[in-house]
């Protein structure tokens, strides 16, 4: 797609990344130019809590998996060894970084295979604008730098919480 600077009038290529901008130093909003929709990643633990049906966490993940806006990876349903039967939009991982095998935190647990697949799903698509999770140590792994230091300032703040706090956050009519 091809778009003029309003700054300095070049015509410009613009490919679906998180970073776009002209020689002369514009940012291109990704949003602007190729849609407005945005999308969730949801975590193992989360299908998980859905197809139990015994309390109020499954009852907000089972709530969670019926909106249009969720999605998850190859490697998290490989993970949960369920075939999932819902309308679900699954990114396919091919690689995951170098810089992201070697992320660790200073908690015990470290990122699995398929919590990085999640990480490097949402650097590559900038569509993805939050990971929905259970995971407490998630929140440092995620949020800790690596997807918001490679966003401009400009876009939201990655958003990684559980299946309660996005309800609350996306509700209906707000």
């Amino acid at each position: 797609m091809k778009v003029t600077c309003p700054s300095c009038k070049r015509r410009i290529r613009l490919r679906k990344t998180r970073f776009m901008s002209c020689k002369c130093g514009y940012i291109f909003n990704y949003s602007t130019y190729f849609g407005r929709k945005r999308v969730y990643l949801i975590d193992a633990n989360v299908i998980i809590y859905a197809l139990e049906k015994k309390d109020k966490r499954g009852r907000d993940c089972r709530l969670l998996l019926s909106r249009d806006d969720i999605a998850t990876t190859k490697r998290i349903l490989e993970e949960v060894h369920i075939d999932f039967d819902r309308s679900l939009k699954i990114y396919r991982v091919k690689r995951i970084s170098e810089e992201l095998r070697e992320l660790r935190t200073n908690t015990f647990k470290q990122p699995s295979e398929a919590d990085l697949s999640l990480i490097q799903a949402a650097l590559d698509h900038p569509e993805i604008t939050g990971i929905i999770t259970y995971d407490r140590d998630f929140k440092n792994i995620a949020t800790a730098g690596l997807i918001q230091l490679k966003t401009p300032s400009f876009y939201p703040k990655f958003w990684v919480g559980d299946a309660e706090e996005f309800l609350k956050k996306h509700k209906k009519g707000g």
